[in-house]
């Protein structure tokens, strides 16, 4: 009986492993033909799945002034074709514009999960954000994403300082309630996870 133990274990083990996506870094070759030279790179992976093979970049711009400063993040997921032509399949771009304050507006790298949960052999990108200008501990907007083959899905809302009774937002949109169960658990693991801060 132990050993049916042991050897279920292994096995349970095994198909969550074999859900998350294996990543490695960009080639600096080819992250040179997609970020600028005056981006802020967070994140820079390559995986693959049916599509082949998979860039997801994700980068920051700043544009400061002695009175404020602009952020804006750009998450890119590109495939590459047989030819070797990057081609562009989906966007996700934000911006906080002429804060006096803190601007905040960051990617959260923790909460970047590259999965095929739901095992049709498209990468599920999914990745949180915060942004706003602030010169105190209120709620600033959080987003999460899901990119799937293209397709976007998010959950929109705010953080959740600790210590604080300040109200909780989270909604969902149309396309993320479309989504299978497995994926919408991992989203709201993340949000709880990621939502609380300070």
């Amino acid at each position: 009986m132990k050993k049916i133990s042991i050897i279920f274990s292994i096995l349970v083990s095994f198909s969550s492993f074999s859900q998350q996506v294996v990543t490695k870094k960009i080639e600096p070759s080819i992250l040179r033909k997609i970020v600028s030279d005056e981006a802020i790179v967070d994140k820079a992976l390559a995986f693959e799945d049916k599509n082949g093979k998979n860039y997801l970049v994700a980068t920051i711009l700043q544009n400061r002034s002695d009175e404020w400063e602009t952020k804006t993040i750009l998450v890119q997921h590109y495939i590459e074709k047989s030819n070797k032509e990057l081609v562009l399949l989906r966007q996700i771009t934000d911006k906080e514009e002429h804060c006096e304050f803190d601007n905040d507006l960051q990617l959260l790298p923790e909460s970047l999960r590259i999965t095929d949960l739901d095992k049709n052999q498209y990468a599920e990108i999914t990745f949180m954000y915060k942004l706003g200008c602030r010169s105190d501990v209120s709620p600033i907007t959080l987003k999460l994403m899901v990119i799937e083959n293209g397709n976007k899905a998010a959950i929109r809302g705010n953080t959740v300082p600790r210590g604080f009774n300040f109200a909780k937002e989270k909604v969902a949109d149309g396309s993320f309630k479309k989504l299978p169960k497995i994926i919408q658990d991992q989203a709201n693991k993340l949000w709880d996870k990621f939502a609380p801060e300070f």
